[in-house]
């Protein structure tokens, strides 16, 4: 009896003792692992020859950590910011920038992302020099053309918009486009855009008119369906005759470069050749008057395409032809027809044809 009284309570005290082994230690909760926050791009935006906007998408932190951005540009950098975009002021024209946009969720994980631009060129011509046609000097006589950039862009827009006294319904074109559009190598056609083709005015498309055949009608160069503006669907200045086939084809497509004929390219529209300049002083008018955006909805270089086609295709006859016109029938004028230097003056860039030179 002993003995078993003896085995059971050597057997308690080895349960007691851990069988002469060592309990395992706790384990500590791991700390959390910090990753940094994902990969984002920038972008640069809306240069000028003194200013620029750096742009950037969302930089998700895995942790879910709040993330707040810096941006540096040589020694110049923004403080913490919890937006997307930053401007940069106070620039030098013609000056190539580097900089860096850093993404940080507080608690030591960051990332980056890389962005360069170039400044525009400033214009050094005198542009208070001007010598205006006496057919028009009138109409810019309030203008102050030493001004430059935005402030001559905004004396601009004013005096457009202070002249344009008719607001032509949409309907009303069928009594202006066909004369400010008129072949003036036979007073009974218009020239048709994009394909430059003479055709009879009387072929215009309309449940109206009882002419057979109808070919073409009336294209949008600024489209329609991208217009926030009611009263820019009847302004003459940016409205063409086109063969309906060819209208259909562009759509509202955005304008894009290219070389030789008109035509769709890469899912846009290439306008010609001989239409690009049309084109890019038609759209910087819409742009001017009624402030409708330069941006990828409307071309695939924002306004930078603009810039280049004003420099690259000089003002046809049939522009200034159309702009006097529908001077008569709206009141005002697309100031970049009359100088496409004016287009340089404001925006920069090498200098586009000056038409009002001493």
């Amino acid at each position: 009896m002993k003995i078993k009284i003896l085995i059971a309570s050597f057997a308690l005290v080895l349960a007691a003792c851990g069988n002469g082994i060592d309990s395992p230690k706790p384990t500590p909760d791991p700390v959390e692992e910090n990753k940094n926050p994902g990969d984002f791009t920038a972008s640069v935006q809306n240069i000028t020859i003194d200013q620029a906007t750096v742009t950037w998408t969302n930089a998700i932190d895995p942790d879910g950590d709040t993330v707040t951005y810096k941006v540096s540009q040589g020694t110049t950098s923004s403080t913490s910011l919890n937006a997307n975009t930053f401007t940069f002021a106070g620039l030098t024209d013609d000056t190539t920038y580097n900089g860096t946009v850093t993404a940080n969720d507080g608690k030591g994980g960051e990332n980056t992302a890389d962005y360069t631009f170039k400044t525009d060129v400033k214009p050094t011509s005198d542009i208070g020099d001007f010598v205006i046609p006496a057919a028009i000097s009138e109409y810019y006589s309030s203008m102050d053309f030493t001004k430059t950039e935005i402030p001559l862009f905004d004396d601009l827009a004013v005096l457009t918009i202070a002249k344009h006294s008719n607001m032509l319904e949409y309907g009303d074109r069928h009594d202006y486009l066909y004369t400010a559009d008129e072949d003036a190598n036979n007073t009974d056609n218009v020239i048709l855009l994009y394909s430059g083709v003479s055709t009879d005015k009387r072929e215009y498309m309309s449940g109206n008119n009882n002419y057979n055949p109808q070919t073409f009608n009336t294209e949008h160069v600024y489209p329609q369906s991208k217009l926030g503006s009611g009263n820019a669907k009847g302004d003459l200045h940016h409205l063409r005759a086109c063969n309906g086939n060819i209208n259909g084809n562009r759509g509202h497509l955005a304008f894009t470069d290219g070389s030789g004929s008109y035509g769709v390219k890469s899912g846009a529209w290439y306008p010609g050749d001989d239409w690009r300049g049309d084109v890019a002083r038609m759209v910087l008018y819409v742009n001017l008057r009624y402030d409708e955006p330069l941006n990828s909805d409307i071309s695939t270089d924002g306004k930078d395409l603009f810039l280049k086609w004003n420099r690259e295709d000089p003002v046809s006859a049939i522009e200034i032809q159309r702009n006097n016109v529908i001077a008569n029938a709206q009141g005002n004028r697309n100031p970049f027809i009359d100088n496409p230097y004016l287009v340089t003056v404001i925006f920069g860039g090498a200098a586009a044809e000056n038409r009002w030179a001493e």
